[in-house]
């Protein structure tokens, strides 16, 4: 058995608990809750600070070794504000904590003399918390105690002992609330932005992000598989780590092929699917990042070769009759000028009134990147798929809570969220995998070397974004309707800029504010059996 397994017969079965290599728990003194953020900053969390409740304790991820967890668990230990510091443990390789309370069951063997329980409650330091029958008792570890579960396997060993089992408090949600470990994560700002990541400070301010992983966090899901995101875009490098397992890919197309494999074309370079469905729904655990809603499942749609009506009629069907939820384009018209046709404009209106079975699917589009107004006909630019009536249009800011120079803006503009921008930083997602060698030389392909690329952006990212924050509210409450969701957006966004951006909530720059998923996903739990305007002012608060 491994040095950090402890064996137990838990339940009337054999039970290894492995100790975390970097997780542990700590439970604040009463009245000491506030403070124990001040305890937390003397240890090196995980960059942001992740962390969850569980039976009174508090769950820290640390960046460390296990030498090093062990060394700062006991300075913790040793901190004013904190009442108890455990190891957690784990029951298999699926992740879920287990945290010992500190109370331990003991069942002694009929007939054990009083005195030799009081010898062996007293050898290992117990204090006795309540006595269940003449046999048996509830008993917690003291500061002079070996840790509950190390206890528990001493008694296990006693002759006098029938039953000895630590009491453990675990998420009832398993992974709900597990911190994800991707590689890359801290340096996704766009999810959780420190102030502080890739190794500076320049660029980044604090909070500029989506709050996205305090969304997981409150909707105790990273996304439910039920949910169907769609990507309408170039092609999708369906092998990535990120975008690849079984399941998570539903009704894959090609429009331009016509085929169910859409794959980039080498050739046309088509890399940004790959990068726009990692901002969405990059999975955890897979490759190395993650997206907004990590465990939705994705249907990747490859474009056609143009945007006539008949194929915007056919894509919008598509997704649609396949049982689309939320569908994200980060894509217009080349033209600057480009009204939708009325066919055009009733296909994208149809999929958002009857699609998921008369609920809507939300349809959500990149403002565009030409830093001009969606909506100025005599100033002869007009983005038709932005202003449609009926979708989420979505512009950009910066890793510093700032427009981003190049993103279009306007009246239609619904929402902004973080992306890539002047003296800000660009977002990391999945590219595309693999090489093709011609005359000899092999090329990599996508955006950048290597799985991953670290300066996707434009409105482009913006968009998925927006889009995986839809999904992960669809899935703590599939009965929203589409408009529910904008709304939602709309009532919950953070408002940046400058007070006078805003007039009537609205801002040209930022639409109503950035995506802030946190609060749009406190308002889609509590609008469950409740009215959704009562639900957003209880969000607000």
């Amino acid at each position: 058995m491994a040095e950090n397994s402890i064996e137990l017969t838990y339940g009337g079965k054999k039970l290894s608990f492995e100790k975390s290599e970097n997780l542990i728990a700590v439970k604040p003194r009463p009245g000491m809750e506030a403070q124990i953020n001040n305890a937390l900053a003397q240890v090196p969390t995980r960059t942001p600070i992740e962390s969850f409740k569980l039976n009174g304790f508090k769950v820290i991820g640390l960046n460390a070794t296990p030498l090093e967890t062990d060394q700062h668990l006991n300075t913790l230990r040793l901190d004013p504000a904190v009442a108890v510091g455990t190891h957690v443990f784990h029951t298999s390789d699926d992740g879920v904590p287990f945290v010992p309370t500190g109370t331990v069951f003991v069942a002694f063997k009929n007939g054990t003399p009083e005195a030799a329980k009081e010898k062996l409650i007293e050898d290992h330091k117990l204090q006795i918390v309540e006595s269940r029958d003449q046999d048996e008792l509830l008993v917690k570890v003291t500061s002079e105690s070996e840790n509950p579960i190390k206890t528990a396997a001493s008694l296990q060993k006693s002759a006098l002992v029938e039953i000895a089992e630590p009491e453990l408090a675990t998420p009832g949600s398993l992974k709900a609330f597990v911190p994800p470990s991707d590689l890359f994560l801290a340096d996704q700002w766009h999810l959780k932005n420190t102030g502080n990541h890739r190794g500076t400070t320049v660029g980044f301010k604090a909070g500029a992000d989506a709050r996205v992983l305090d969304a997981w966090t409150t909707a105790e899901t990273m996304g439910d598989p039920m949910v169907v995101l769609a990507v309408i875009d170039d092609g999708f490098d369906l092998a990535h780590p990120d975008l690849s397992a079984p399941g998570k890919i539903v009704h894959p197309w090609d429009f331009t092929r016509n085929t169910n494999s859409p794959t980039p074309d080498a050739n046309s370079q088509d890399w940004h699917g790959t990068a726009c469905a990692g901002v969405a729904t990059g999975r955890a655990a897979g490759g190395n990042i993650l997206g907004a809603a990590p465990a939705v499942t994705l249907m990747p749609v490859r474009w056609g070769p143009s945007l006539s009506d008949t194929q915007i009629e056919n894509w919008f069907k598509y997704v649609a009759e396949r049982g689309a939820w939320v569908v994200s384009c980060s894509w217009g018209a080349l033209a600057n000028n480009f009204p939708l046709s009325t066919r055009a404009s009733r296909a994208i209106s149809k999929c958002v009134a009857q699609g998921r079975s008369g609920k809507g699917s939300v349809v959500v589009f990149a403002a565009g990147n030409s830093n001009h107004d969606v909506n100025d006909p005599n100033g002869g630019t007009v983005d038709g798929f932005a202003i449609h009536p009926d979708v989420i249009a979505v512009s950009a800011s910066t890793s510093k809570d700032q427009r981003s120079h190049y993103s279009n803006f306007g009246a239609e503009v619904w929402i902004c969220a973080p992306s890539s921008g002047s003296g800000g930083w660009g977002i990391l997602t999945s590219d595309v995998t693999g090489s093709i060698t011609t005359a000899g030389i092999t090329i990599p392909l996508g955006y950048d070397l290597g799985d991953y690329t670290a300066d996707f952006g434009g409105t482009s990212s913006a968009c998925p974004l927006v889009a995986g924050i839809c999904a992960l509210l669809l899935s703590v409450n599939p009965d929203l309707r589409a408009v529910d969701v904008r709304n939602v957006l709309r009532d919950t966004a953070r408002k940046i800029g400058e007070p006078t951006d805003y007039q009537n909530g609205h801002s040209r720059q930022f639409g109503y504010g950035c995506v802030d998923a946190n609060a749009a996903v406190r308002a889609a739990l509590q609008s469950l059996g409740a009215p959704l305007n009562v639900a957003l002012n209880n969000a607000a608060e």
